[in-house]
């Protein structure tokens, strides 16, 4: 009768039934080659018990014990909890709540803004003895005085004393807009409702190069930008911007 390695190393081990351990037992006796691999297992068994004797005697490490157990919550009476509720005093008042912070609408931010942009760069855009160029209106920042003037009959890319206006040019939506430099600011100006309304004002800078530099007219990035975001088609050449003069800068295309 023949055994598996894996039959010999459970009895090794004393994990057969009673039964089979016998039988075992039995072979042994009847066969010297089944009795020396029961020993070669048995021998086995024991160095790795000998190797493994000093840590199976190490405590078991902390990170892999099993967690506490949740202690159990207490048993409450129903009538006990009732009794309890009614005898309890009255809970104290919700405090009030905090008041709403203040939402500012669009129109509100855009007025906030032209304010700010007219307090920040009003001394830029002043001439020496003069008044004030740029004023709020509402949500908006419009040019006024001499500022105004000049963008109504200024022609364009000539030196004209404080303000020099640039490039004229028809808008996308239909009106007309005009560059301009006045001081240590450049800006650009549209033509809306009887004024000339100033979307972005900057700081004027070395000479713009492209297809909006003109004579005298040192024109920021962000000015630039503002051009290339409204323009429709090319510049107006002299003829066209004589005869948007003409008109009052009143329709643009």
């Amino acid at each position: 009768m023949t055994y598996s390695d894996e039959t010999l190393m459970a009895y090794a081990d004393g994990e057969l039934e009673p039964a089979e351990r016998a039988a075992i037992e039995q072979a042994m006796q009847a066969d010297p080659a089944i009795a020396e691999a029961v020993a070669r297992h048995r021998a086995l068994r024991q160095d790795i018990a000998a190797a493994f004797a000093g840590i199976l005697d190490e405590p078991v490490p902390a990170r892999l014990q099993a967690p506490a157990a949740a202690p159990v919550a207490p048993v409450v009476s129903l009538d006990a909890a009732r009794a309890a509720r009614k005898t309890a005093p009255a809970p104290a008042p919700a405090p009030a709540p905090a008041p709403a912070r203040r939402r500012w609408s669009w129109p509100e931010w855009g007025a906030l803004a032209a304010m700010l942009m007219v307090g920040v760069l009003v001394g830029k855009v002043v001439p020496q003895g003069g008044q004030p160029a740029i004023a709020g209106n509402g949500n908006q920042v419009v040019a006024q005085g001499e500022l105004a003037s000049a963008l109504d009959r200024q022609v364009g890319g000539r030196d004209a004393g404080a303000v020099r206006v640039g490039v004229s040019f028809a808008a996308r939506d239909g009106g007309y807009c005009r560059s301009f430099v006045m001081g240590a600011s450049a800006g650009l100006a549209c033509r809306e409702g009887g004024q000339w309304r100033i979307p972005v004002l900057a700081e004027a800078g070395q000479q713009a190069e492209g297809a909006y530099r003109q004579a005298g007219t040192e024109l920021p990035p962000a000015v630039l930008d503002a051009i290339d975001a409204r323009i429709a088609g090319k510049p107006l050449d002299a003829a066209a911007e004589e005869a948007a003069r003409a008109r009052g800068w009143k329709g643009g295309r």
